[in-house]
């Protein structure tokens, strides 16, 4: 099951417990293999998100957070707190009889971009169908094939202004009853709903 969502390319997957309700379910994050998601804003870039990096990570955890998925391993850390790199699949919300990879769909949607990427070989075969039996290169392909696709239709971090969010601190100074005030004044039925 997927417990949380990073970012747009990264989440945490929570196992079974080895003995139901007396040992912790082992957690483990895993990352998209070859692909990268917008960085979210924090401390190391001014807390400024990359274009397109709330909307990527919303997309996925909308999308998967609680859901059961199965996954591919392709890489993993040296310690077993290290991340994990891997293919990550899961029912096709319109058709349970497909499976979607989440990668590829990320970068669909223009949500992820390929790390790598390549030369024209994917014009060669534009449905994906025919692959050349090696895993890496038919992956990469479906991969460069979704990336001309979100560039062509200008979605996600490839349309014309993707959301860019700049987080404040509030700082000692910050008081939470004068912002429900504010935000009083300014609903019109002077009701207001905060989430702290």
């Amino acid at each position: 099951k997927i417990k949380s969502v990073l970012s747009g390319d990264t989440v945490v997957l929570l196992g079974r417990s080895s003995v139901p309700g007396t040992t912790k379910a082992p957690e483990v994050t895993f990352t998209f293999e070859r692909v990268t998601a917008p960085r979210m804003a924090s401390k190391a870039n001014s807390n400024v998100d990359d274009p397109g990096a709330f909307s990527s990570r919303e997309w996925l955890r909308n999308l998967c957070v609680g859901k059961t998925v199965t996954f591919e391993t392709r890489k993993q850390g040296a310690s077993a707190g290290d991340r994990v790199y891997g293919l990550l699949f899961m029912p096709d919300p319109t058709d349970n009889t497909k499976e979607w990879n989440l990668s590829v769909e990320s970068v669909r949607r223009g949500f992820c971009t390929p790390k790598v990427l390549g030369g024209d070989k994917a014009d060669d075969d534009t449905n994906g169908d025919s692959g050349s039996g090696d895993a890496v290169e038919d992956y990469e392909q479906l991969l460069h094939i979704a990336y001309k696709e979100a560039v062509a239709a200008r979605v996600g971090v490839h349309s014309a202004n993707p959301l860019v969010r700049k987080l404040m601190n509030a700082g000692d100074e910050f008081e939470a009853m004068s912002l429900v005030e504010k935000v009083k004044r300014i609903c019109t039925n002077g009701t207001a709903i905060c989430v702290i």
